[in-house]
């Protein structure tokens, strides 16, 4: 675990970002509904205006323009009438700007896989933002979770790029219905926050295409997103925020990108290298674009007016087409908090939690007069929202722990018992009696925002104490469930055998309490996916090889110290050896066992996939086929199934996974009825990068898996692309 110090270290960071000492600093008086409606269109075009605006801006304006504003903003240009406009960060709620309904954490909401339920969510997000004086969201996050135990897993949407592009690309889309700009993040392979700012990423061009990038061309093309965040971290020695080949070459030039690009915080490194190679925003404030340095770049040739043009013209004209210039600040017709976000926020809460295990009949947990659950763990009564950093909620609309949630929630005459967590996790003798003499026992293990958090990586096992206590109840009770908080995989080897059932819980917001204890109770039934695969062992992970043996630990100097200065402390080189290896692709196709599965998640019901056909067994290179199939609810309970669609290469002239993910659909038949699904595999679902010459499509043959999970295939069929 992380040491004490550095868990004060954590928490004094959390403090300063805390939304009172924002507010404080930043004075929300500030965001006002300013009854501002910009210059007058005349009907001109958003390329029109903008370059009305920069014709009218000297030097000095277009540079503070491209710098941010107390944290958060951009500045206003009031010679131009363009008033401040404001961010804040996602993905699970609008940060910084006081009470706001908190939903689950990035990772959770993946878990459902899906895209009605992650839009339903962005759309009460983006009202929320609207009534604040948002128009700017920092998020949804894509990077793959290429190792369980990077800081910011909760954050992102899984280790797999299609996955986590639809479910990005819908959440994109639902926020531009309420003209609230996303900022997908971060441009690229920032896959672990161990020394963030100067660890780079080193892997070869068909790794970063295949793996690394896919998710955030979805999030372009499919979703729209008119924002961007570059990364900390150097991708093949060069910084993220001056990589003109991510920038420029692949953003711009091969995905047509026409929105603006935001830097994370305070990871600039130069100023000539982020004008010229397709930056467009400082953020929190000028450090490397101030007005002195700015000019000597320009003045040595190192950069041009041209390029401050191109930047402020990007901004300018993204808010420019979103309506930002055009309206107050503030949607007084908005709702900050709302009956429906709350309830939106405890369906996806519930829809995001993944039941692993559940063997004789360990859930639900019984219920009435004279039935005793023991509830015990470190986060049985404060059970964690989210995890730390930029994205943690401190203040939200009323906060549930597991515990609140079982009392609200079980029948009558349930006694429902707390007891108490030590850090040694030992129990009294007065406490096993307890645990001895209840009906079902609950442990509530896992991390926090302090122990997950931005800044550093978690631990890949579960603490010492937590694993003592979950041996040591499993002995006492025959009856008993574990509840896991983390954002991503955790080591269960060591103590899974001896209980009934577990959970993963990722971080669920501020319905976590309510959502577990329906859940629990089979008030709802689970329908969580894996998002990720979950390892037996750490070394059955192939990036573990090329990661610090003392990944878990980490210190203020390596946390900040060098962050935004490339002299100070020597660049480090990461070589991602494993390639396209990731996850379930290294799983399936060297033949490991995984603890459990990616798409893996049982359910209180069960489900059959019957009447499975392709449209076609023979395509052509540019054709789409379909999957169809009818699936029924062969139990009696309501419940969701995910039918997930992987694709095969028989034949291909180079290396390839054994499978990959390239179509999924939520299915919700009643008990005894069906429900007929429809998937597309578009002609990328075929293709692979090859060296030297880019996409290709070979012909030839390919299987087309159909199951709920990445090891429970219901049925292969075959396709041939011919020529």
């Amino acid at each position: 675990m992380i040491t004490r110090f550095l868990k004060r270290f954590a928490q004094k960071q959390m403090m300063s970002s805390s939304p009172d000492s924002f507010e404080a600093e930043m004075n929300t008086a500030a965001v006002e509904n300013l009854d501002f409606r910009g210059l007058d269109s005349g009907g001109r075009t958003p390329e029109e205006r903008t370059e009305a605006v920069l014709s009218a801006m000297n030097p000095e304006e277009k540079i503070d323009y491209i710098t941010g504003y107390r944290s958060l903003g951009i500045r206003a240009m009031d010679r131009h009438g363009l008033p401040s406009v404001w961010m804040s960060d996602a993905t699970s709620g609008v940060r910084s700007y006081g009470p706001v309904t908190a939903f689950p954490a990035g990772v959770a909401m993946a878990a459902s896989w899906d895209r009605k339920l992650i839009a339903e969510a962005a759309d009460h997000i983006a009202e929320a933002a609207r009534a604040k004086g948002i128009s700017i969201l920092l998020g949804p996050g894509v990077n793959i979770a290429r190792v369980p135990t990077c800081g910011r897993n909760f954050e992102y949407l899984g280790e797999d790029p299609f996955l986590a592009g639809e479910m990005a690309a819908a959440y994109i889309r639902a926020c531009s219905e309420r003209d609230v700009i996303c900022t997908v993040k971060h441009l690229a392979a920032n896959n672990s926050d161990y020394d963030r700012h100067k660890v780079s990423s080193d892997m070869d061009e068909r790794t970063l295409r295949e793996i690394y990038l896919p998710a955030f061309e979805t999030a372009v093309k499919k979703g729209g997103s008119k924002g961007l965040m570059s990364a900390y971290n150097p991708v093949n020695g060069i910084w993220a925020s001056e990589n003109r080949f991510l920038l420029t070459e692949v953003l711009r030039e091969e995905w047509g990108y026409d929105g603006f690009v935001v830097s994370d915080w305070t990871s600039l490194y130069s100023t000539a290298g982020p004008l010229h190679s397709g930056l467009d925003l400082e953020m929190p404030g000028p450090k490397w674009l101030t007005r002195d340095k700015v000019r000597k770049a320009i003045e040595s040739g190192r950069a041009s007016e041209a390029d401050l043009d191109r930047m402020a013209g990007n901004v300018l004209r993204t808010l420019f087409a979103a309506g930002v210039y055009d309206r107050p600040v503030k949607d007084e017709t908005a709702r900050e908090f709302a009956p429906e976000h709350d309830e939106a926020a405890i369906r996806a809460a519930a829809a995001g939690a993944v039941l692993l295990k559940n063997d004789g009949g360990a859930l639900p947990l019984p219920e009435g007069p004279g039935v005793r659950i023991a509830v015990c763990g470190p986060h049985g009564v404060k059970t964690p929202t989210m995890g730390g950093g930029s994205c943690h909620i401190a203040r939200t609309t009323g906060t549930v722990g597991l515990l609140d949630g079982l009392r609200t929630a079980a029948a009558d005459g349930t006694d429902v018992t707390a007891v108490t967590w030590r850090r040694s996790g030992r129990l009294t003798r007065a406490e096993k009696r307890t645990i001895a003499a209840a009906d079902a026992v609950v442990i509530a293990c896992g991390f926090d925002y302090v122990e997950e958090s931005e800044l550093y990586d978690r631990p890949w096992r579960l603490p010492d104490a937590q694993r003592r206590l979950i041996r040591e109840v499993s002995a006492i009770s025959g009856r008993t469930a574990v509840i896991l908080t983390a954002g991503g995989g955790v080591e269960t080897q060591s103590w899974i055998d001896g209980i009934g059932a577990a959970i993963h819980g990722m971080y669920l917001g501020q319905s976590v309490g309510t959502a577990l204890a329906r859940l629990l109770l089979g008030r709802e039934n689970f329908r969580g996916k894996l998002p990720f695969s979950m390892a037996k062992n750490w070394t059955d992970i192939p990036a573990a090889a090329n990661y610090p043996r003392r990944f878990h630990t980490t210190s203020p100097g390596r946390m900040t110290l060098g962050q935004g200065k490339p002299r100070f402390r020597r660049m480090r080189r990461w070589r991602y050896a494993e390639g396209l290896m990731v996850g379930y692709r290294h799983f399936d196709t060297a033949g490991v066992e995984p603890a459990f599965p990616f798409g893996h998640g049982l359910s209180y019901t069960s489900f059959v996939l019957a009447d499975i056909r392709l449209s076609s067994p023979e395509i052509s290179a540019g054709e789409s086929p379909e999957v169809s199939l009818t699936v029924r609810n062969t139990g009696k309970r309501a419940g969701h199934e995910v039918v997930q669609v992987y694709v095969k290469d028989l034949e291909s002239s180079l290396p390839r996974p054994e499978k990959e993910l390239k179509g999924f659909e939520v299915a919700a038949p009643a008990p005894g009825e069906s429900t007929d699904v429809v998937i597309p595999l578009p002609p990328e679902s075929f293709r692979f990068w090859k060296p030297g010459v880019g996409w290709i499509i070979e012909p030839g043959d390919f299987e087309v898996l159909i199951g709920t999970g990445s090891r429970d295939i219901h049925a292969v069929l075959k396709v041939t692309i011919t020529a």
